[in-house]
């Protein structure tokens, strides 16, 4: 028996920016026993980043179907900045939101990659909020939380440290000195 009320309930509240209170990891080991099996399968599917055509779970369709809205509206922003010989094709999908379409436009219209990055998890986190709905604990929001922990997650993980080491590993692989220095040890 499926009980998402408690498992909210026990869950303290995220905002976009919070440091994680647990990991993904222990979010999907507290849902264990709390959620079916069925639901943990669409927990499972709105967190991976592939397409989810087999899902019948509402929530995972509607948020999978924004996705590509998004991937829509940011490839055909980067097609017209490349010029007028770059084609670019939507790619179908149920629904339309304009507030989300809009806000992905927004993000999109800023120079700063970082602020860019900000805005489409803010519009993301946005969207979760509007898909769960109001109310009590449903499995949607049980869905919701999840998303947005994968994305606080993903901000604990940019620090300056790791973008530093990341440009070097970039720089290193792209030196030929280095590269047969490292081949050598």
């Amino acid at each position: 028996m499926s009980s998402p009320s408690y498992l909210m309930a026990s869950l303290p509240m995220l905002e976009m920016g919070d440091v994680p209170p647990l990991s993904m990891e222990e979010f999907r080991h507290r849902c264990v026993g709390v959620l079916s099996e069925p639901e943990l399968a669409a927990l499972d599917a709105v967190l991976d980043d592939g397409e989810c055509e087999e899902c019948d779970d509402e929530f995972v369709r509607a948020y999978k179907a924004h996705e590509i809205q998004m991937k829509n509206v940011s490839g055909r922003l980067r097609a017209q900045a490349w010029g007028p010989d770059v084609r670019f094709t939507d790619k179908s999908f149920p629904g339309y939101d304009v507030t989300f379409a809009k806000m992905i436009q927004d993000a999109f219209a800023k120079s700063n990659p970082m602020e860019k990055e900000q805005d489409i998890d803010k519009a993301r986190f946005w969207l979760v909020d509007c898909l769960a709905g109001v109310g009590e604990g449903t499995v949607k929001h049980v869905y919701a939380y999840a998303i947005k922990l994968k994305i606080c997650e993903r901000w604990a993980r940019l620090t300056e440290e790791a973008g530093d080491s990341a440009v070097l590993n970039v720089i290193n692989a792209n030196d030929p000195a280095y590269a047969s220095q490292a081949e050598q040890e």
